[in-house]
Protein backbone atom coordinates (compact mmCIF):
# COMPACT_ATOMS: atom_id res chain seq x y z
CA UNK A 1 0.00 0.00 0.00
CA UNK A 2 1.59 3.46 -0.84
CA UNK A 3 2.20 5.70 1.92
CA UNK A 4 0.91 9.39 1.65
CA UNK A 5 3.24 12.13 1.94
CA UNK A 6 1.80 14.67 4.98
CA UNK A 7 0.27 18.13 3.80
CA UNK A 8 3.16 20.97 3.92
CA UNK A 9 2.15 23.59 7.35
CA UNK A 10 1.59 26.03 4.79
CA UNK A 11 -1.77 23.41 3.30
CA UNK A 12 -3.11 22.39 6.44
CA UNK A 13 -3.05 25.94 7.99
CA UNK A 14 -5.15 26.80 4.33
CA UNK A 15 -7.91 24.69 4.80
CA UNK A 16 -10.42 23.48 2.60
CA UNK A 17 -10.76 27.25 1.01
CA UNK A 18 -7.76 25.85 -1.12
CA UNK A 19 -10.14 22.70 -2.40
CA UNK A 20 -12.47 25.06 -4.21
CA UNK A 21 -9.98 26.89 -6.24
CA UNK A 22 -10.03 25.51 -9.46
CA UNK A 23 -6.74 25.21 -10.07
CA UNK A 24 -5.14 23.89 -7.03
CA UNK A 25 -8.35 21.59 -6.02
CA UNK A 26 -9.13 18.20 -6.88
CA UNK A 27 -9.95 17.48 -10.46
CA UNK A 28 -12.96 16.13 -10.57
CA UNK A 29 -13.24 13.36 -13.88
CA UNK A 30 -15.17 14.45 -16.50
CA UNK A 31 -18.49 12.48 -17.50
CA UNK A 32 -17.90 9.82 -19.82
CA UNK A 33 -20.32 9.21 -22.69
CA UNK A 34 -20.67 5.94 -24.48
CA UNK A 35 -20.41 6.05 -27.92
CA UNK A 36 -24.26 4.75 -28.36
CA UNK A 37 -25.48 7.57 -26.15
CA UNK A 38 -23.63 10.17 -28.52
CA UNK A 39 -24.85 8.61 -31.78
CA UNK A 40 -28.34 8.92 -29.75
CA UNK A 41 -28.02 12.19 -28.55
CA UNK A 42 -30.08 15.35 -30.43
CA UNK A 43 -27.95 18.07 -31.37
CA UNK A 44 -29.51 21.69 -30.96
CA UNK A 45 -28.52 25.18 -32.17
CA UNK A 46 -27.94 27.77 -29.01
CA UNK A 47 -30.54 30.41 -29.10
CA UNK A 48 -28.82 33.13 -28.64
CA UNK A 49 -26.99 32.77 -31.94
CA UNK A 50 -28.97 34.61 -34.94
CA UNK A 51 -28.44 33.35 -38.17
CA UNK A 52 -29.34 33.80 -41.88
CA UNK A 53 -28.82 31.85 -45.25
CA UNK A 54 -27.16 33.96 -47.81
CA UNK A 55 -26.48 32.69 -51.44
CA UNK A 56 -24.82 34.29 -54.44
CA UNK A 57 -27.08 36.96 -55.07
CA UNK A 58 -26.15 38.00 -51.51
CA UNK A 59 -22.30 38.15 -52.48
CA UNK A 60 -21.37 35.39 -51.39
CA UNK A 61 -18.61 33.33 -53.31
CA UNK A 62 -20.42 29.98 -53.83
CA UNK A 63 -23.11 28.30 -55.89
CA UNK A 64 -25.17 26.71 -52.82
CA UNK A 65 -26.27 29.10 -49.88
CA UNK A 66 -24.34 29.13 -47.04
CA UNK A 67 -25.19 30.04 -43.15
CA UNK A 68 -23.52 32.92 -41.38
CA UNK A 69 -24.19 33.36 -37.86
CA UNK A 70 -23.94 36.45 -35.85
CA UNK A 71 -22.77 35.30 -32.21
CA UNK A 72 -22.76 37.60 -29.59
CA UNK A 73 -19.61 38.82 -27.56
CA UNK A 74 -19.22 38.54 -23.80
CA UNK A 75 -21.43 40.94 -22.03
CA UNK A 76 -20.21 40.50 -18.40
CA UNK A 77 -18.25 43.25 -16.35
CA UNK A 78 -15.01 42.57 -18.14
CA UNK A 79 -16.60 41.72 -21.64
CA UNK A 80 -18.03 45.49 -21.50
CA UNK A 81 -14.70 46.61 -20.48
CA UNK A 82 -12.98 44.80 -23.00
CA UNK A 83 -15.66 46.49 -25.67
CA UNK A 84 -14.79 50.39 -24.34
CA UNK A 85 -10.99 49.89 -24.54
CA UNK A 86 -10.85 48.57 -27.85
CA UNK A 87 -14.26 49.35 -29.76
CA UNK A 88 -15.06 45.60 -30.27
CA UNK A 89 -18.40 45.10 -32.01
CA UNK A 90 -21.18 43.51 -29.71
CA UNK A 91 -21.29 40.42 -32.41
CA UNK A 92 -19.32 38.32 -33.99
CA UNK A 93 -19.81 36.96 -37.48
CA UNK A 94 -19.12 33.20 -38.35
CA UNK A 95 -19.48 32.03 -42.09
CA UNK A 96 -20.02 28.29 -42.35
CA UNK A 97 -18.97 25.96 -45.43
CA UNK A 98 -21.36 24.40 -47.28
CA UNK A 99 -21.15 21.38 -45.67
CA UNK A 100 -21.05 23.20 -42.18
CA UNK A 101 -24.58 24.76 -43.52
CA UNK A 102 -25.76 21.67 -44.01
CA UNK A 103 -24.82 19.93 -40.10
CA UNK A 104 -25.95 23.31 -38.83
CA UNK A 105 -29.38 23.12 -40.03
CA UNK A 106 -29.75 19.39 -39.42
CA UNK A 107 -29.02 20.74 -35.62
CA UNK A 108 -32.73 20.92 -34.94
CA UNK A 109 -32.79 19.09 -31.84
CA UNK A 110 -35.23 16.54 -33.43
CA UNK A 111 -32.60 14.68 -35.65
CA UNK A 112 -30.33 12.46 -34.10
CA UNK A 113 -26.21 12.42 -34.41
CA UNK A 114 -27.17 8.88 -36.02
CA UNK A 115 -29.53 10.27 -38.22
CA UNK A 116 -27.08 12.96 -39.40
CA UNK A 117 -24.31 10.69 -39.81
CA UNK A 118 -26.60 8.41 -41.68
CA UNK A 119 -27.71 11.76 -44.30
CA UNK A 120 -24.24 13.02 -44.98
CA UNK A 121 -23.14 9.57 -45.70
CA UNK A 122 -25.77 8.86 -48.14
CA UNK A 123 -25.44 12.57 -49.57
CA UNK A 124 -21.94 12.64 -49.92
CA UNK A 125 -21.36 9.23 -50.82
CA UNK A 126 -18.72 8.32 -48.37
CA UNK A 127 -18.07 5.78 -45.91
CA UNK A 128 -20.45 5.65 -42.81
CA UNK A 129 -16.95 5.78 -40.34
CA UNK A 130 -15.48 8.50 -42.14
CA UNK A 131 -17.96 10.61 -41.60
CA UNK A 132 -18.91 9.54 -38.05
CA UNK A 133 -15.41 10.85 -37.44
CA UNK A 134 -15.64 14.01 -39.11
CA UNK A 135 -18.86 14.91 -37.95
CA UNK A 136 -18.06 14.15 -34.38
CA UNK A 137 -14.77 16.48 -34.12
CA UNK A 138 -16.86 19.32 -36.11
CA UNK A 139 -19.67 18.75 -33.33
CA UNK A 140 -17.67 18.51 -30.66
CA UNK A 141 -15.64 21.87 -32.04
CA UNK A 142 -19.34 23.85 -32.07
CA UNK A 143 -20.29 22.86 -28.96
CA UNK A 144 -17.03 23.81 -27.20
CA UNK A 145 -17.37 27.06 -28.79
CA UNK A 146 -21.05 27.64 -27.28
CA UNK A 147 -22.82 27.50 -31.16
CA UNK A 148 -24.44 23.91 -29.67
CA UNK A 149 -25.75 21.93 -27.17
CA UNK A 150 -26.29 18.25 -27.10
CA UNK A 151 -29.35 17.02 -25.40
CA UNK A 152 -29.05 12.83 -24.24
CA UNK A 153 -32.05 11.21 -24.08
CA UNK A 154 -33.01 8.85 -21.14
CA UNK A 155 -34.79 5.96 -21.09
CA UNK A 156 -38.26 7.27 -20.68
CA UNK A 157 -38.17 9.88 -23.59
CA UNK A 158 -36.75 7.52 -25.86
CA UNK A 159 -39.80 5.21 -25.14
CA UNK A 160 -42.04 7.77 -24.93
CA UNK A 161 -40.97 9.35 -28.17
CA UNK A 162 -39.54 12.75 -29.03
CA UNK A 163 -40.85 15.93 -28.13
Amino acid sequence: MEQRRPLPAWRQRAGNWLDRLPVVGPRRAAARITRAEVLQALPFRNERIEWEMKGPEDGQKTDTPVAVLRVPRRQDRLGKILQRIFEAPTHKVVVLDELGTEVWTMCDGATTVDELIRSLARTHKLERREVEVSLTTYLRTLARRGFIGLRLETAGEAAGGRK
